[in-house]
């Protein structure tokens, strides 16, 4: 084993933001080996056919500064295995001690956390899980630790997790209507040589580089994301919950100043306070990209297309005119014909809309 094999657990340092364009000078500069250097540090994983897991797991430890210089050497040997001084989806062996994160032994049952007891983690989820809040800084710069947790907690339930997923074999459902080919897996899949390619190990070591810059940027994409657009709406929505009394007394309509991510962020401050859920939110209204206002049905949980109160059946598919007309509202610009979302040219209109859509809903509860 390497003498300077860098801890997992470390003392909280000065943090030094990455960037999407270094991580990607950073990964094309790394050198990708199908032998291990004569001495020094290097990454290793296996050789062969790649997958999305260790693709990922390899552009994480990219992020970190102990890593961002090592080469990454594909193979299986075990004298190289041993001297490595970190070892991704190959080995047989996790023990976060000698930095070893392999999930291929039988007697491998680790998951993220008690939440996600059907997915083992992959060779990205063991990273994730040790290394995740140091690439959530390393990819944003330094949060508070509230706000890491979160981050880390959002990536793995959907970047992460579909990863482990599909490197376990674990369905997205029991009987799926369509297929997904546009993944993360999919597109890194697609990296590798095909079976009329005459496939050398300096062709599979090229394609694994550019495996790790797709995972790479999909990382960088999602996590800023995150972090720059879905957590700033929080604090708009706890806004908007604090102030829904005063808007109408049933507590039943939220106003937003504009459109924001605001469905999960709901979903989760009702999971944490009792107040925000009594009672439940039924319409969510914002200000459109067109000077109009929007009110919008909230699903009935997390990603369905149902929802806790559509709007009146009679006004969906309806349009201007018409649909003033019917509602006995002036400026009324369209309810869509599954009743989860409709438009006014005016905040007050959309208001008058939310409220006759209680009292519409009401009388035929």
């Amino acid at each position: 084993m390497a003498s300077d094999e860098p801890s997992t657990k470390r003392q909280k340092t000065a943090v030094s933001k990455v960037s999407l364009d270094d991580l990607s000078k950073t990964i094309e500069n790394t050198k990708v080996l199908a032998e291990a250097p004569a001495s020094g540090p290097f990454i290793c994983t296996h050789h062969g056919t790649f997958h999305a897991d260790e693709a990922m797991a390899c552009a994480m430890l990219k992020c970190l500064p102990d890593y961002a210089e090592l080469p990454v050497v594909r193979t299986r040997s075990a004298a190289d295995i041993d001297r490595a001084t970190i070892v991704v989806d190959v080995g047989a062996v996790y023990d976060e001690s000698k930095s070893r994160f392999d999930h291929h032994q039988k007697t491998f049952t680790e998951t993220y956390s008690s939440d996600y007891p059907e997915i083992k983690l992959s060779s990205a989820g063991l990273v994730f899980k040790h290394f995740g809040s140091r690439v959530i800084e390393a990819l944003c710069g330094a949060l508070e630790a509230k706000t890491v947790a979160k981050l880390v907690s959002k990536t793995y339930d959907s970047l992460i997790r579909e990863l482990d997923a599909l490197d376990n074999g674990v369905s997205v459902a029991d009987k799926p209507r369509y297929r997904f080919c546009t993944h993360l897996g999919a597109r890194i899949g697609r990296l590798n040589p095909g079976w009329q390619e005459k496939s050398t190990p300096a062709m599979e070591n090229e394609r694994f580089q550019k495996a790790m810059l797709l995972a790479a940027k999909e990382l960088s994409d999602v996590v800023s994301g995150y972090c720059e657009s879905w957590l700033p709406a929080r604090s708009i929505v706890e806004a908007g919950l604090s102030k829904r009394r005063e808007l109408h007394p049933s507590g039943e309509i939220m106003k937003l100043p504009g459109f924001c991510p605001w469905q999960e962020h709901l979903f989760d401050i009702e999971s944490e306070e009792e107040d925000a859920r009594t009672p439940l939110v039924k319409y969510v209204l914002f200000a459109d990209s067109r000077a109009g206002w929007r009110i919008q049905a909230v699903p009935k949980e997390r990603g369905s297309f149902e929802n806790r109160l559509a709007l009146p059946k009679a006004w969906r598919g309806i349009r201007d005119k018409d649909l003033s007309e019917l509602t006995g509202i002036p400026g009324c610009v369209f309810v869509h014909a599954a009743g989860f979302i409709g438009g006014h040219s005016t905040e007050d209109g959309a208001f008058e809309m939310a409220k006759k859509a209680l009292e519409e809903n009401a009388k035929t509860a």
